[in-house]
């Protein structure tokens, strides 16, 4: 397998389930470290811009894009993705190699037709600009800030219409911010989305990894500076955790709470557990995860913390009405985070928003009975949208009693070209107390 070929098996998967493009990755197998970083940089490229692929690809079929059976779609969308968004990748290997993994698949007399739209695409491409204007109908922007300008529009005369192929926003998120903020802030909010997320880390003491990292606008975090991974920082500095400010934010609301028993109700693989027990060491941290795959990573990931144990999901009868904090990272659109989860951004529908405010509210009432008569609930997500953040808040203060003693949605920054130290994620949280 080469790295285009598992870049095109990973995105023949995602076009099957697109819109639903979660818990897909690229299978790296038999990869070694150079091919795997390029097949997984061709997947997230063609997964971030799925829509503006598909805009420019699009004219020149003579049938329609889901007319095309999926492998054919995945080799156009990662072929296209090499030609137009990255750098250093020559168009020759390219087209041979996308055309040669045409041929091996179940649809061989497809060669043909995507030879002849990448070399169309090839034909279209001028030169890269720097700086460039993301409202011209013949530019490309790409994540690093930089441009490809195109030898005609090809882009939409719509402005709104325009926006949505350039940022691979759909009609319904960029109509819906539209309605929450206004067309300024869902302009930026949609342009922050193609971003290029930098890896952010925070340690207890960083003098190992300085030459590795820059520092964040905010404090205690630092950028890995490009050339650099998770392995090399670790490796440096073992204490060392991948942080975005803005996952960071909200457990920093607890700092100074007096809490013997914290609950972690929806604790993913730990990065929310590892912060609160670093900033309550004296408390008994309880993590947890609805979903079962999450577990033994969430066992290794808080291994080195002595106050954490990790439960399986529902076996907290010991507990009820002795929790003294009880934190809830529900599930939610991630809408906050459509730089690092650009999948995210296909699935959203003011109906799935609905729904899933719907299932927050339920892990909210079935993990009440564990608080004590004085216990807090810290309540998060990684939304933008009202309906799963202040009025999810304004329904414990309504149907439960409880009061908002504080409350913050920290917006994503971070547009293409800036500094990775101005970069951050969004988030939500709301600290809940009798």
């Amino acid at each position: 397998m080469t790295a285009r070929g598992a870049a095109y098996a990973a995105l023949a998967e995602r076009v099957n389930a697109f819109p639903d493009l979660h818990r897909l990755a690229v299978d790296r197998s038999g990869l070694a470290d150079r091919d795997a970083r390029l097949a997984n940089a061709i997947d997230h490229q063609a997964t971030l811009r799925w829509l503006t692929l598909q805009s420019l690809i699009e004219p020149h079929l003579k049938q329609s894009w889901g007319g095309l059976k999926p492998v054919v779609r995945a080799a156009l969308l990662g072929g296209s993705a090499q030609l137009l968004l990255m750098d250093r990748i020559p168009d020759h290997a390219v087209l041979n190699e996308t055309v040669e993994w045409i041929k091996a698949s179940s649809q061989p007399r497809a060669a043909g037709l995507v030879n002849a739209i990448l070399r169309r695409l090839c034909d279209l491409k001028k030169d890269r600009v720097d700086n460039p204007d993301p409202d011209r109908r013949d530019i490309v922007l790409r994540s690093d800030g930089s441009g490809i300008e195109l030898k005609r529009p090809m882009l939409s005369e719509d402005p709104d219409e325009r926006l949505q192929q350039q940022c691979s926003c759909p009609e319904s998120l960029l109509d819906h911010w539209m309605r929450i903020f206004d067309a300024s802030e869902a302009r930026r909010l949609a342009l922050h989305g193609i971003t290029e997320a930098p890896l952010i880390v925070t340690a207890p003491d960083t003098s190992p990894i300085d030459d590795m990292t820059e520092a964040h606008e905010l404090p205690g975090f630092h950028v890995v500076q490009s050339g650099h991974g998770i392995r090399d920082i670790l490796e440096a500095c073992p204490e060392a955790l991948v942080q975005d400010p803005a996952s960071a934010d909200p457990v920093r609301a607890t700092i100074g709470l007096d809490v013997g028993c914290i609950v972690d109700l929806c604790a993913g693989r730990g990065t929310k557990t590892r912060l609160l027990a670093k900033h309550h060491p004296k408390s008994r941290v309880i993590a947890s995860d609805i979903d079962r795959k999450l577990i033994d990573d969430l066992k290794r990931s808080t291994e080195d913390h002595a106050n954490v144990e990790v439960r399986a999901f529902g076996t907290f009868d010991d507990l009820l009405g002795k929790v003294d904090l009880l934190v809830l990272d529900v599930p939610c659109s991630n809408t906050a985070v459509l730089a690092r989860r650009p999948e995210a951004r296909y699935r959203f529908t003011p109906q799935a928003v609905t729904e899933l405010a719907g299932r927050q509210r339920q892990i909210m009432a079935d993990a009440l009975p564990l608080l004590s008569p004085t216990g807090k609930i810290l309540y998060s997500t990684c939304s933008l949208d009202p309906a799963e953040n202040h009025e999810q808040a304004q329904w414990l203060v309504k149907w439960h009693r409880f009061r908002i003693e504080s409350e913050r949605l920290l917006m994503p920054q971070g547009l293409p070209g800036e500094p990775g130290s101005r970069y951050h994620d969004g988030s939500y949280h709301a600290l809940l107390g009798h």
